[in-house]
């Protein structure tokens, strides 16, 4: 029996969908089950194998619950999706390694460089890799060119970013310790999903143009069969350092391809991924089960259309 858990499941119902399907496909004997803060709230973990109630990331006993569920269940993959427990889990992967749970994370470097989005704007200056100019927000250059983009240095989504028109629009934004300020560009944004192994070789990138975005998550994509892009996050991702599931996303205004984010986790949009061709649950299963995957770069289906809308799921309170 092959056991995956997902922490923060809430609404990732098509990636719990996926991953059931996959394995069925391909006659695994598998289950996937979910960790979730308030599961009866969380729609994923209603179509979960399984699934646990455990306390917010920061209680002092969300470690011990979290690793007792994966020593009942015997948890083989461990997959969290929530982007602040990272570093604490990134601390006690080998406590985990030792009761047979891999937890699928990259290294501390990389969630750091990943979390902080000013040490990306390093990380990107850093490898030349053409990115917005950027600065910390209450640590402006007497001289800026508006409009500009301001956002949580530590944020996640899109939570609290804006469009910066003019200089008074700016001095609140001035205030926040929090705050990184960026060149304004504008274009089409796409976001790529990346799978590398846990060497670091990547195995699979697949551009999606983001044609819509609904609360942060994106609503409207289609994946794109973009060479340039490829490469480019090809090699993102390998100096990066990346193992296992990142997204990274980009802005091409035309002209120039602006990089500007990188998640070191699977991307809202990845089902559209796996629609694709790209078969992440079949991928990480016969990575944890140490075979050799070929790389697939470039194989997928280009110019699929995924459009998202909101289905209900009906329980007993």
């Amino acid at each position: 029996m092959f056991t995956v858990l997902f922490t923060a499941a809430g609404r990732r119902v098509e990636l719990i969908q996926a991953f059931r399907q996959s394995y069925q496909s391909h006659n695994i004997t598998a289950r996937v089950i979910s960790a979730d803060l308030n599961p009866r709230f969380a729609p994923a973990c209603h179509f979960a194998d399984a699934t646990f109630q455990v306390p917010r990331y920061d209680n002092v006993n969300y470690l011990k619950i979290l690793f007792d569920i994966c020593l009942k269940e015997q948890v083989n993959l461990l997959i969290p999706l929530f982007e602040p427990e990272f570093i604490i889990l990134d601390q006690h992967r080998e406590e985990f390694q030792q009761i047979g749970t891999l937890v699928m994370l990259s290294d501390k470097t990389v969630i750091e460089t990943c979390k902080d989005k000013y040490l990306t704007y390093e990380f990107f200056k850093q490898h030349e890799i053409k990115c917005p100019q950027t600065w910390i927000a209450n640590d402006l250059p007497r001289k800026l060119y508006f409009p500009l983009f301001a956002k949580q240095r530590f944020g996640m989504g899109s939570a609290g970013a804006m469009k910066v028109a003019s200089q008074t629009k700016l001095e609140p934004v001035q205030q926040q310790t929090d705050y990184i300020v960026q060149q304004y560009v504008s274009g089409t944004e796409y976001t790529l999903d990346i799978l590398s192994d846990f060497t670091g070789q990547v195995l699979s990138v697949v551009p999606r143009q983001r044609l819509e975005v609904r609360a942060g998550e994106v609503s409207k994509s289609r994946t794109v069969y973009r060479p340039d892009l490829i490469a480019q996050g090809k090699n993102i991702a390998e100096a990066l350092g990346a193992i296992g599931p990142i997204n990274i996303q980009c802005i091409d205004d035309g002209k120039d391809v602006y990089w500007i984010e990188i998640n070191p986790r699977f991307g809202g949009g990845v089902p559209l991924s796996i629609k694709a061709g790209v078969d992440y649950p079949y991928l990480l299963y016969r990575l944890c089960h140490e075979e050799k995957v070929e790389t697939i770069i470039g194989q997928f289906q280009d110019n699929l259309l995924m459009l998202r809308y909101d289905e209900a799921v009906f329980t007993q309170e």
